[in-house]
């Protein structure tokens, strides 16, 4: 599996945080260290299939459990569908 990044757009560049590979291959859930959570945290994806970028916000409400050092979240996508880390 390939790397896959979290993004925010910040003043004029886009700071990416890596997302744990491992847990996400084997638990289809992102797990982020609560220390990393901000709002504006996304994730670009392809629309169904077409070249059309979206991006699915990591929000508050989205948090599907935590435990004392993470938050995990849903991750709604097939691997594919997540654009490339180049930016």
């Amino acid at each position: 599996m390939r790397t896959i990044y979290l993004r925010k757009d910040q003043d004029n560049f886009i700071r990416r945080v890596l997302i744990d590979m491992a847990y996400l291959s084997a638990d289809k859930k992102i797990r982020l260290p609560k220390a990393y959570f901000e709002e504006g945290l996304y994730l670009p994806f392809f629309k169904n299939g077409s070249k059309e970028i979206d991006k699915y916000y990591l929000s508050k409400d989205k948090i599907i459990s935590e435990d004392q050092n993470h938050y995990f979240f849903k991750f709604p996508f097939k691997p594919e569908q997540v654009e490339d880390a180049a930016v």
